[in-house]
């Protein structure tokens, strides 16, 4: 008699592998460089802006170049990862920002600048809800939310890896060397993830396809358990016909999904305002650049430990109770921030809080929609999640860009603003929320 093994229910069963921890490994190397990529150009502005001789004004607009890439990027490559593979379309996405990376060091020109941050922008966030769905389908379904918010850790560890690199490269080799490292490293990673990352063995169940290739990553996954005359089978989640986007809005999910987006927005629209902002507005006030890329390096170490940690508070206490008081302390540190001036320390101090806080509730969020929605959207769901997140940055660099003239506390007082505005909708998202997603309190 042909033996019947479920894959879903395998992985959800079996302890976590040294094979999954590598294929988190690879996911969280993508996340590093999108993160490094990402907030390059925050904390290089400065030096670019006196290179080419442009006023620091001019840099919202450039700010949200990029971050207008990175929303299409994130809108369109989520529903195709879930169409045609995570894998490709991560792989893809790390080529695209690797090249209009290293495309910058030869910027000369204003509108060459909008232009190869838009496209850079476009692998950024199109990278984002593949390595999220991949990594967290390798996951038991208890552990997703941890393995996913470990995954989007990497995010900030790869900015706090740029802003502390680019305190001694920028004014040592010039602004220009930071775009190599971020061009030059991404294209040796995804040649790695083309010849080891697997693709989702959720995501082939769900198609119907590979089989055998979803036989020979399961046995590494479940060593002496899958012989080759099993037959496989995943269940309960099922195959949807038709446009997956529309799945966001289908058995029940229309309400639950638009509040979500409006946290997304609010969340990352804060995110982004402080790292992109904080190293033009502290040079704005006698601060040096190193000392700028410290003050992002430290709100971004308080973001990757908040990060690591936010999955475990997701999946032990749920998520209202982490991210409702982590939007309402995140705006008040943003608030502290605008009058912290007086004192590297100080804004050291506050700057690290601020990135614990919203981080931490950035990817709270981020794994709350992992447990939200089914294998056959789930790239979608987080790739829209981020794509509304996305837009939020588009709209607080250039809103920001129209404060700076009017002194550090009229900036990070709007930047707080959007906190208090994301607490409330998360309490919404709780009423409309289905139990089964919320953990035990």
């Amino acid at each position: 008699m042909t033996a019947v093994v479920d894959v879903n229910e395998t992985i959800d069963r079996h302890p976590i592998t040294a094979y999954q921890l590598g294929v988190l490994a690879m996911c969280m190397l993508v996340a590093l460089l999108d993160g490094y990529d990402t907030q390059a150009i925050g904390y290089t502005a400065p030096a670019i802006a006196e290179a080419l001789h442009l006023p620091r004004e001019v840099f919202g607009p450039v700010f949200s170049a990029g971050l207008l890439g990175a929303a299409l990027g994130a809108l369109s490559f989520g529903p195709l990862a879930d169409r045609f593979g995570r894998k490709r379309f991560m792989i893809a996405a790390t080529i695209i920002f690797a090249v209009f990376s290293l495309l910058i060091v030869r910027v000369s020109s204003l509108p060459e600048l909008l232009s190869y941050r838009f496209c850079a922008g476009l692998g950024l966030g199109g990278a984002t809800p593949a390595f999220l769905a991949l990594g967290g389908e390798f996951a038991p379904v208890s552990k997703r939310g941890v393995f996913v918010s470990i995954a989007f850790a990497a995010f900030p560890f790869g900015g706090l890896i740029g802003a502390l690199t680019s305190s001694y490269v920028i004014p040592n080799f010039g602004w220009q060397f930071i775009f190599y490292i971020g061009g030059a490293a991404p294209l040796l990673i995804a040649v790695v993830l083309a010849v080891w990352l697997p693709e989702s063995l959720r995501f082939l169940m769900a198609r119907n396809i590979r089989l055998d290739e979803v036989r020979s990553t399961l046995a590494r996954i479940a060593p002496g358990e899958i012989g080759p005359d099993v037959q496989l089978v995943a269940s309960p989640e099922r195959e949807r016909e038709g446009v997956p986007v529309k799945h966001l809005f289908t058995e029940g999910r229309a309400a639950k999904t638009v509040l979500l987006w409006v946290a997304f927005f609010t969340c990352f629209m804060v995110l982004v305002t402080v790292t992109a902002w904080t190293p033009t507005v502290l040079r704005s006030v006698g601060f040096s650049i190193s000392a700028g890329a410290l003050i992002i390096g430290l709100n971004n170490a308080g973001s990757v430990c908040a990060s690591v940690l936010s999955g475990f508070l997701v999946d032990r206490f749920g998520p209202y109770k982490t991210l409702v008081p982590g939007f309402i302390l995140g705006g008040i540190c943003l608030a502290a921030f605008g009058q912290a001036t007086s004192s590297v320390a100080v804004l050291a101090v506050v700057s690290t809080l601020a990135g614990f806080f919203v981080g931490g509730t950035g990817t709270g969020l981020i794994a709350l929609t992992a447990g939200l929605y089914p294998t056959t959207v789930r790239s979608t769901g987080i790739g829209w999640g981020m794509g509304m997140g996305r837009l939020g940055q588009v709209f607080g660099p250039l809103g920001t860009g129209l404060l700076v003239g009017g002194g550090v506390g009229g900036v990070f007082y709007a930047a707080a603003v959007p906190c208090f505005i994301g607490a409330l909708f998360v309490l919404l998202l709780k009423y409309a929320h289905q139990p089964a997603v919320e953990a035990p309190a």
